[in-house]
């Protein structure tokens, strides 16, 4: 997210950073500052008497304490008069009686041309503010400066997640010399409160950022970290002004037992509060644990008795669509738990010994496959599961001239086994794509799913009706987990399908008839309809509340107005016998067709976009769906801003699992020591300064639940 650019204030020099100045020389050139002018210089220019016992009776020169003689110094001309010389330009001065400085002075500050050339500064290839790369060729001046230098490294090391005691490397400070010789050394203390002072800063910026919007979505998880805390990650999503969308970690902060809904209520509710969002929140993502349920219904009970959610809070509750997949898909593999362990087993074996990993990664050179890693899984992510399945898979040959040659090797799948693998991974391909596009959180996730749900669906009521026994059984009890949690309608993926101009209800008539019977999917499509024309006066209702107030706010301006155009007799007679709250005719019936102007106008937006034709998108091109709503805002004035707020709901909590990544890096067996508050500043500032330099995270491998074993 753009973000601007920060005070140099928070990051003063401190004691430890100081470095010794260096004696001027003939060479150098010195740049004095205004603030200097009032500064004493201890140095004494004049030598001193060697003879000890004659010292205690010369009459001592006065020390010269004025800042100009450290550009100046006294020279005998050649009429042997005594001049003061400038170090720099070489310009001489008569040496004044009274001993004055101020033409001296004056000369450094305003005249001198090589003070001035210094002041400029160095010239250098101008970046774009605030990100972490950019094309433009503008040449501008530039000057070094240890306080910026300071700001950036303090991000650096949250971003990056290193030690502190990075930038007291040996090597590192001497890159830093060699950059820029003027670099002041910084010490792991004064790091650490730069750190702090950058946390302070990025969390005014979300603050200003959350005081523009009035509703936001809050995802949260659960995490116990190497210290054995249990540290609960808070995460909002919002759209701006410019409808573009935003993730940004709130809060990382460690949860004391006991571990009830309950008590993860009231720390969920403190950190809400903390941000002053607590009455902004319209929807909660969390995964399917039944101290969730308790932390939802509290909050939604909570907030419905400020009547501050749509809809009553029946959007509010969302489950998270990842997990779900992953409960059902768990289901339908546990069919071939005995083909999935031998093909564990199989990658374990392989890879226990260097031996054995040699002579398997010379048999897949022999058959010159061109894959250079097998995977293991992770045993509770189904994905991680596909993903060691299907490699395996490409290995099939290599496995079985591979138990020939091993004679420890006994896990060795049947021929029948890799079939049965083969139907599986292509049958499960369906759920890891799906899995793939709402696991997002940097595009809107709502109005992608319905249409994979009904691809699953019909993939699911077909494999039922096989004759492959194992095929039909996985199927079948994937049906039955499915019409759990989706017998009926989801409401979120539903209106988020119809805010999306390419979809609209055309979607939602096709993919009911295959989720439902026929007379259940005429059901479900009117409560989608019903649903809809509710949020929407709702809306309606919100704007028309706005909008008044805006008139009326406007109204005694335009009164004024319109009085300074009258005659002053009128308008001083009307003010005395009424007061000053007086409305004129024409602000009255401004008001008044405003009003109507909102309520009447409006109401038609909704039913003019469904009557609208889709949006037809050339073939595999991106459609920005928040751009499609910003381009047509003032057509929808109301209906965009609905289309905003449902559109940057996550219906899936990858945005917070992904946080405990960075956790682990930064609560690392070697950081253990590490407080709370410290570890909750490092893993929120990492992701606000990320956002902030345009960065993203660089993924090793396509999957962070399994571990790859890398062929020779």
């Amino acid at each position: 997210m753009s973000l601007p650019r920060s005070n140099d204030t928070e990051f003063q020099a401190s004691a430890d950073t100081s470095t010794p100045k260096k004696a001027p020389n003939s060479d150098d050139v010195i740049v004095v500052n205004d603030e200097e002018e009032n500064l004493n210089d201890e140095e004494n220019n004049d030598e001193v008497n060697n003879d000890e016992d004659n010292a205690h009776y010369t009459k001592k020169k006065r020390k010269k304490t004025s800042t100009a003689w450290v550009h100046f110094c006294t020279i005998t001309n050649a009429d042997q008069n005594e001049v003061h010389q400038c170090i720099h330009c070489g310009e001489k001065f008569n040496k004044f009686k009274d001993g004055t400085t101020t033409p001296l002075n004056r000369h450094i500050k305003k005249y001198c041309p090589k003070v001035k050339a210094a002041s400029k500064g160095q010239m250098k290839l101008n970046i774009s503010s605030g990100k972490a790369s950019g094309s433009s060729s503008i040449v501008k001046n530039w000057k070094f400066s240890n306080v910026r230098m300071r700001e950036v490294i303090s991000h650096m090391i949250m971003v990056h997640g290193l030690p502190f005691n990075f930038v007291e490397y040996e090597l590192f400070n001497v890159m830093m010399k060699e950059a820029n010789p003027e670099f002041e050394k910084i010490s792991r203390a004064s790091v650490r409160q730069d750190c702090v002072s950058s946390y302070k800063l990025g969390k005014k910026r979300i603050q200003k950022m959350l005081n523009t919007v009035n509703r936001v979505s809050i995802t949260t998880d659960m995490w116990t970290s190497v210290q054995n805390i249990h540290y609960m990650v808070v995460t909002c999503h919002f759209v701006d002004s410019d409808f573009d969308i935003h993730k940004c970690i709130l809060s990382f902060v460690d949860v004391p037992p006991p571990y009830s809904g309950v008590h993860i209520y009231d720390c969920l509710f403190k950190c809400l509060k903390d941000w002053n969002i607590e009455m902004k929140v319209a929807t909660l993502t969390v995964d399917n644990a039944k101290t969730n349920d308790v932390v939802a219904r509290k909050l939604m009970d909570n907030l419905n008795l400020q009547k501050k959610l749509p809809l009553d809070g029946k959007l509010f509750h969302v489950r998270c669509c990842a997990h779900i997949l992953n409960l059902l898909v768990q289901d339908g593999l546990s069919e071939i738990q005995d083909i999935i362990h031998n093909v564990r087993e199989s990658v374990k074996h392989v890879g226990a010994s260097p031996g054995r990993l040699h002579l398997f990664s010379e048999l897949t050179k022999q058959l010159q496959l061109k894959k250079r890693h097998l995977i293991l899984d992770v045993s509770t992510r189904w994905n991680a599961t596909y993903a060691m399945l299907s490699t395996a898979l490409e290995f099939k040959e290599v496995f079985e001239n591979y138990a020939d040659r091993e004679s420890t090797y006994t896990k060795l799948p049947s021929g029948d086994d890799w079939k049965k693998c083969k139907d599986v991974c292509s049958f499960l391909s369906l759920f890891n794509e799906a899995t793939k596009i709402i696991s997002g959180s940097e595009y809107p996730t709502s109005n992608l799913f319905l249409i994979e749900l009904y691809v699953i669906k019909d993939a699911l009521d077909t494999v039922a009706l096989e004759e492959n026994d194992c095929m039909r059984s996985m199927a079948c009890k994937m049906k039955e987990k499915f019409d759990k949690y989706w017998g009926s309608t989801n409401l979120l993926i539903s209106l988020g399908a119809v805010m999306d101009p390419r979809y609209k209800m055309e979607l939602i008539k096709l993919s009911f008839k295959t989720i439902y019977s026929p007379e259940e999917a005429k059901e479900e499509v009117q409560v989608v309809n019903d649903i809809l024309e509710d949020l929407f006066n709702e809306y309606i209702e919100a704007h028309k509340e706005s909008n008044v107030v805006r008139t009326g706010g406007a109204t005694t301006g335009s009164g004024s107005e319109i009085r300074a155009g009258s005659s002053k007799s009128s308008s001083s007679f009307m003010t005395s016998r009424f007061g000053d709250g007086l409305k004129s005719g024409s602000a009255m019936y401004a008001q008044h067709i405003t009003s109507l102007d909102t309520v009447e106008r409006v109401k038609s937006e909704l039913a003019t976009y469904l009557e609208e034709g889709v949006y037809i998108c050339e073939t595999g091109a991106t459609f920005d769906v928040l751009g499609w709503w910003k381009e047509n805002r003032l057509k929808y004035r109301i209906l965009s801003k609905m289309a905003a707020d449902i559109l940057s709901v996550p219906i899936t909590t990858v945005a917070s699992e992904s946080a405990f990544s960075a956790g682990g890096r930064v609560v690392e067996p070697h950081r253990s020591c590490l407080g709370t508050e410290m570890v909750d500043m490092l893993v929120c500032g990492a992701d606000w300064y990320r956002h902030y330099y345009g960065l993203h995270k660089k993924k090793i491998k396509e999957n962070d639940d399994i571990t790859y074993i890398e062929l020779e």
